[in-house]
C-alpha cells in the first residue's frame, strides 16, 4: 500500500522506488509549456502543494537528471508524454521559506547574501562538469558580498559562456512578509523600496529576463503584495494564477480526492462505511476554492486531504481534530492589517462584516503595494490570495462575490476577530469556562450562563469606548464567541423556512452524536431615540417568536430546539429569554 506523502515537498522523495499516493499533476508542464510566455508566477495560500510543483519542474527539467526520467516520470502524464524541453537544462532553485528573519536588519540581509551566495555556488558544482564549464566559483565570486552583485555577476558569466537555465523560486515572498510581521512596517519598506536590498535583487531578476540568460521562470508565493512593493506589478513575469485552465494545478478536485479515498478503502486501511462521512467531512471543512471566474470547478485544500489521511490511517478511525494547525494563519501576520496602535481600524469592520454574512461583493484587484492595504477592495483581495476567501461568483469586469471557503477557514476567521477584540479592549474571557459551559448547552440544555456571560463581556468592552460595530455588535461580538466550541456549526443569517435566523446553533454531528440540544436565537436591538417601554419590550418579544417559530419548521433542524430572544440596546440587556 502506498503512504501518504504528508508534508512531502521533494518529487524525488515521493516516486523513489513509487512508496507514496501521487496525484498526478505533470500534464500542467505541457500546459506552461504551450503559453506564449516564458516567465511566470503563480500564486496561491499557503500550504496547498507549490513547493511540490516547483520540485517537479525542478526534477523534470534538469539536465543532470536524464538517467533518472523513467523512474520519476514513467508512469505520469508527462512521462507519457514528454515535452522537447524534459531534462534539457540546468535548474538555479532559490527557496526564500527557510530564511531566518531575527536580529536587525543587517543581519537579515547578511542571511539573504549567503543564502543566494550558497544557490549559485550549489549551481556551479551540480553543472560545471555536464556543462564543460570551469568550477572556479571562489576565484570569481571573490569579494562579492551582496546578494545583488553576486546574481548580476553570476548572469553575466552565464551569458558570456552562453549557458541558459531555468530559474525556480519557491516562496518569493515568505520572507519579505516575515520581516514585515516581525519587524513592522517600516523595516518592510526599508528592504522593499529605495535602495532596499530585496528591491535591488529583483531588478537583477528582470534584468535576467530581459538578456534571455534565463531561458524559462517559474516563481511561486502567497500574493502579489511583495512584488508589487519591489517592482511595478507583476512586470518581470506573465501572473498565470486566475486562468481557468491552471484552477487546479495545485489542489486536489472532487475526482482526485474520491479516487485516493476508494484506493484506501481498496486496500482496507479506511472503513467502507466510512466513505460517506469522510466526504462530508472534505466537502464542509476543505473544499470550495475557486481561483478563476471563467469555471465553476472547487478544489480541496491539499494538504487539509493528506493530513486527514494521514491522522485516519495512524488512528483507524476518522480523527476528531480535522484542522491541520500547519495550515492556519498565525494572528501575528493579520495583527498589522486590522489593529493600529492597539485600535480596531476599518479593515477590522470589513472582516467582521465578512463573518457575519460569509461573503462579500467586491473588485479583485491582482497588484497592490502595502501602503494601499487601506482600500477596502484591496484588502479583501489581500484575504483571497491568503486562502480566507474565494470565488463564489464571477459578476461583472473585476467585480467578484467572495465568500468563505469552508468550516477551518470559517473557525480562522472568528478566531482574528477574538484575538484581535482582546488585545484591543484588553478583555479578560474565559475560553475554558465558555467550553465548559457548551457542554451544558449541548447536553443538558443550560443556556443562560454562558449567553449571560458573553453578553455581559460585550457591554464591558463597549463601555470602554464607542464600541466599533454599533448596532451590529451584540451580533459580531457573540458570534466570535460562540465558535470556540466544535460541538456546533454557528451559523449566521441561515435561511430557514423563507426567512433568515440571527444565530442558529446547528448541531455538529461529525464530533459527537451526543448533542441533544440545537438554538434559534433572535436578537432584537433598540436604537437611543426608540421606546424601551416594558409595552414597547413585549411588542419586540412577539416578533421575535413569531420569527423564530416560523425557522422552527425548517428541516435544517435534526434535534430538540431551544429558542432564544436577546433584546438589547446601546448600552444595556433589556430582555433575554
Amino acid at each position: 500500500m502506498k503512504k501518504i506523502p504528508y508534508g512531502i515537498a521533494n518529487f524525488e522523495a515521493i516516486k523513489e522506488n513509487d512508496n507514496y499516493y501521487f496525484v498526478d499533476k505533470t500534464r500542467y508542464i505541457e500546459l506552461i509549456e504551450s503559453l506564449g510566455t516564458k516567465y511566470h508566477f503563480f500564486l496561491r495560500p499557503r500550504r496547498f502543494g507549490k513547493s511540490l510543483f516547483i520540485s517537479i519542474l525542478e526534477h523534470y527539467y534538469d539536465i543532470n537528471r536524464k538517467n533518472q526520467f523513467e523512474q520519476l516520470f514513467g508512469n505520469t502524464y508527462i512521462g507519457k508524454n514528454p515535452t522537447p524541453l524534459r531534462n534539457s537544462y540546468p535548474v538555479l532553485k532559490l527557496n526564500f521559506s527557510g530564511l531566518p528573519t531575527y536580529g536587525d536588519i543587517n543581519s537579515i540581509q547578511n542571511s539573504f547574501n549567503l543564502k543566494i551566495r550558497d544557490n549559485i555556488h550549489s549551481f556551479y558544482k551540480k553543472y560545471s562538469s555536464v556543462l564543460n564549464f570551469e568550477n572556479n566559483f571562489s576565484k570569481e565570486y571573490d569579494g562579492l558580498i551582496s546578494a545583488h552583485d553576486i546574481f548580476n555577476h553570476f548572469i553575466e558569466i552565464m551569458n558570456d559562456i552562453g549557458i541558459k537555465y531555468i530559474l525556480l523560486i519557491d516562496e518569493y515572498d515568505n520572507f519579505a512578509n516575515n520581516i514585515l510581521t516581525d519587524h513592522g512596517k517600516d523595516n518592510y519598506q526599508i528592504i522593499t523600496h529605495g535602495s532596499g536590498f530585496l528591491k535591488g535583487f529583483f531588478a537583477v531578476i528582470k534584468n535576467a529576463t530581459e538578456t534571455r540568460t534565463v531561458e524559462r521562470m517559474f516563481v511561486t508565493g502567497v500574493s502579489p503584495l511583495v512584488l508589487s512593493d519591489v517592482t511595478s506589478g507583476m512586470n518581470i513575469g506573465d501572473n498565470i494564477s486566475p486562468i481557468p485552465e491552471f484552477n487546479s494545478m495545485i489542489g486536489f478536485t472532487q475526482r482526485e480526492v474520491e479516487t485516493m479515498l476508494d484506493y484506501y478503502i481498496e486496500n482496507k486501511v479506511v472503513k467502507k462505511e466510512d466513505r460517506e462521512e469522510i466526504l462530508d467531512i472534505f466537502r464542509i471543512n476543505y473544499n470550495n476554492y475557486c481561483f478563476s471566474k471563467k469555471t465553476n470547478e472547487k478544489v480541496y485544500n491539499s494538504d487539509m486531504i493528506l493530513y486527514f489521511f494521514n491522522k485516519y490511517i495512524q488512528q483507524g478511525e476518522i480523527p476528531s481534530n480535522l484542522l491541520d494547525e500547519n495550515v492556519r494563519i498565525d494572528y501575528s501576520k493579520m495583527q498589522f492589517l486590522i489593529l493600529e496602535s492597539k485600535k480596531l481600524n476599518g479593515n477590522f469592520d470589513i472582516l467582521s462584516e465578512i463573518v457575519e454574512k460569509g461573503e462579500c461583493e467586491t473588485d479583485l484587484i491582482h497588484s497592490f503595494a502595502l501602503k494601499e492595504l487601506i482600500e477596502e477592495s484591496k484588502f479583501k483581495s489581500l484575504l483571497y490570495y491568503l486562502g480566507l476567501l474565494s470565488i463564489k461568483e464571477f459578476v461583472y469586469g473585476t467585480k467578484f462575490v467572495l465568500s468563505i471557503p469552508n468550516e477551518v477557514i470559517r473557525i480562522m476567521h472568528f478566531d482574528y476577530i477574538r484575538n484581535s477584540l482582546k488585545d484591543s479592549y484588553d478583555l479578560k474571557i474565559n475560553i475554558d469556562f465558555l467550553k465548559n459551559e457548551f457542554d451544558n448547552l449541548a447536553f443538558k440544555g443550560e443556556w443562560e450562563k454562558l449567553l449571560k456571560y458573553i453578553i455581559d463581556k460585550f457591554y464591558e468592552a463597549s463601555s470602554i469606548r464607542d464600541f466599533i460595530y454599533r448596532e451590529q455588535g451584540i451580533k459580531s461580538f457573540m458570534l466570535a464567541y460562540l465558535n470556540v466550541t466544535p460541538l456546533y456549526f454557528v451559523e449566521s443569517e441561515k435561511e430557514m423556512n423563507k426567512g433568515y435566523a440571527d444565530i442558529f446553533l446547528r448541531k455538529n454531528y461529525f464530533t459527537t452524536p451526543k448533542t441533544k440540544y440545537e438554538y434559534i436565537i433572535e436578537l432584537k436591538y433598540v436604537k437611543s431615540d426608540e421606546d424601551k417601554s416594558e409595552k414597547a419590550i413585549e411588542l419586540y418579544k412577539k416578533e421575535a417568536l413569531e420569527q423564530i417559530d416560523r425557522y422552527a419548521k425548517s428541516h435544517n433542524i435534526t434535534c430538540e430546539l431551544k429558542k432564544i430572544v436577546i433584546i438589547c440596546s446601546a448600552t444595556e440587556l433589556l430582555y433575554m429569554g
